[in-house]
């Protein structure tokens, strides 16, 4: 009897030293558990930096510019018809982006005026054209007609490339080119990492159909140009000396290695610290002898995707050229004011609003004599830094 007693108080204490233990390891997993649930629903809360967007031209990709703008080929799929038979004083070539429909129509409407002779109304049967094709702005704007004349002649010319898919060449392009025999339209994708290309198929282009003009002026789509002062510029013997290469000269840049910047530059397509002394894109001018040498040097020099440091800085100190500074030019919006652009050559970030606007109060004369003298730093508060020359 004994013993059994004793063996029955051994098993029930044994059986309470079991379950007693269990409560405390249960409470740590269920702990344990619900940290975990609680650590992964915080994480997934936490906004994740998103991938940076892949650069179009890596490092696997061939930059031989050759093979893209085939020197020895027609590519033009749509170009203007004897438009250099009277060489040109200034040729303005315009990079356009295809869709910039009311870009280029108030280009035409304003200053184009000065670079082509454009009228501002047009006959009744185009302007039915225009709207059927969705071409004719949405308001209605009074622009003036020509004033004064620019004292040598000009033509203007908008360069487009092809967009992906199986309408390459909208409608809406072709009747421009149609109405107004000013478009150009080259082979190849038109896209922010290929305007080196449209650069180069410009100098292609210009060699092989206008050699004979005196000087280029590449110009973005969102710039006013005051074509009676870049003229008297240009015509100034003591100012202006063949060869030239002039605009807003930026000096002392380095290559941004930031993968989300507009303006990153992989460290395969260029390795040192500083780019050279280059020009701003937004606007520049050349004169017609530096055409060929810099399309030669262009398609000898691995491609790079800024157009204005490939162009007029890479490609220029290749052929022992200075990019020089004018203060005409700048890359910076100017203020839309008739009493700033009758000192200056050309503002950029100009609206199509914005440029009947200052086309209309440029050719009032009793607006512009009211106009008094601007102090420099006020037509440009940027000047170029660092231009030591390597």
């Amino acid at each position: 009897m004994v013993n059994l007693r004793i063996g029955r108080t051994v098993h029930r204490s044994y059986v309470g030293r079991r379950s007693g233990c269990s409560q405390p390891v249960i409470i740590a997993l269920f702990l344990f558990s619900a940290f975990i649930f609680i650590f992964f629903q915080i994480s997934n809360m936490i906004p994740r930096k998103p991938v940076p967007p892949s650069f179009a031209w890596s490092s696997s990709a061939t930059r031989n510019l050759t093979i893209y703008v085939r020197p020895h080929q027609t590519t033009a799929h749509l170009q203007p018809k004897n438009i250099c038979n009277q060489p040109p004083f200034v040729l303005f070539m315009v990079p356009s982006a295809i869709n910039n429909t009311k870009e280029r129509e108030s280009i035409r409407r304003t200053w184009g005026q000065w670079a082509k002779g454009y009228v501002s109304k047009m006959p009744s049967k185009e302007d039915q054209t225009l709207h059927q094709n969705n071409l004719k702005p949405e308001k209605k704007i009074n622009v003036l007609e020509l004033q004064d004349p620019p004292p040598r002649r000009s033509k203007l010319v908008f360069l487009l490339g092809t967009a992906q898919g199986k309408n390459p060449i909208s409608d809406i392009v072709q009747e421009e080119s149609r109405i107004y025999g000013d478009i150009l339209v080259e082979d190849f994708v038109d896209s922010y990492t290929n305007l080196t290309l449209k650069s180069v198929f410009l100098l292609k282009w210009v060699h092989e159909n206008c050699p004979t003009a005196k000087f280029v002026m590449k110009v973005d789509d969102d710039i006013f140009v005051n074509v009676i002062n870049l003229q008297q510029t240009l015509m100034n013997k003591t100012i202006t000396k063949t060869p030239l290469l002039t605009g807003t000269l930026i000096c002392g840049a380095r290559p941004i290695h930031d993968q989300w910047s507009k303006w990153y530059t992989p460290q395969y397509m260029f390795r040192e610290g500083k780019y050279p002394n280059y020009l701003s894109g937004t606007g520049y001018v050349f004169s017609g002898d530096l055409v060929e040498p810099l399309l030669n040097a262009a398609l000898s020099t691995p491609y790079f995707h800024l157009e204005d440091v490939f162009i007029t800085g890479i490609c220029a100190k290749k052929i022992g050229l200075r990019p020089t500074d004018n203060f005409g030019f700048n890359y910076q919006p100017r203020a839309v004011s008739p009493c700033v652009y009758k000192e200056v050559i050309m503002g950029h970030g100009v609206k199509p609003s914005e440029m009947v606007k200052l086309w209309n109060m440029l050719n009032q004369p009793n607006t512009v004599a009211k106009c008094h003298p601007i102090k420099k730093s006020k037509l440009r508060s940027n000047f170029p830094t660092k231009c030591s020359w390597r």
